[in-house]
């Protein structure tokens, strides 16, 4: 009887454990790395929405308002505001901050340069010059979108390099 109990198994030796703990290790470290890269798309995606409605925001209130509006980013592209080009007392104004580590550049899409536009002018009709939208975020790269002056419309844009 002796002999027959010392056979029997009652837990797990330290090399299971060992494998198990290094199975959860691996997957945790990939679903780590999935998480980050869902958190950078939502990142551009807020940052796309915000700067689409604030366009829409600022689109109405020229036409409303009878004035050209500007939108502009601040110097390191994390804040946009909005505001009547000639202000008026109790003027329409609105701004948008940007997610943590997300930059929006406006260029303009028919110049030969490469620099950004730094504003947005849209005039008292609505209507605004094509611009190229970039958003980014940290050093996980970005996106470019080309707006439509006449329509507002964003239609992205595939960069060189981009796998789609």
């Amino acid at each position: 009887m002796i002999g027959r109990a010392d056979t029997q198994r009652r837990g797990f030796t330290l090399i299971e454990m060992l494998a198990v703990v290094i199975l959860l290790g691996l997957i945790s470290s990939v679903a780590v790395v999935s998480l980050a890269r869902a958190d950078h798309a939502a990142a551009l995606q807020s940052a796309r929405w915000g700067f689409a409605n604030l366009a829409a925001q600022a689109r109405l209130a020229a036409r409303t308002e009878g004035s050209a509006v500007i939108i502009r980013p601040n110097d390191s592209g994390s804040h946009l505001s909005a505001g009547l080009a000639f202000p008026v007392e109790k003027g329409w104004s609105a701004s948008l901050d940007l997610p943590r580590d997300v930059t929006i550049r406006v260029l303009d899409a028919h110049a030969n340069r490469t620099g950004p536009l730094g504003r947005l002018l849209i005039d008292r009709t609505g209507r605004s010059v094509d611009v190229i939208i970039t958003i980014e975020s940290g050093t996980a790269g970005g996106e470019r979108w080309f707006m439509h002056g006449l329509t507002g419309h964003l239609t992205r844009q595939s960069v060189e390099g981009e796998d789609r």
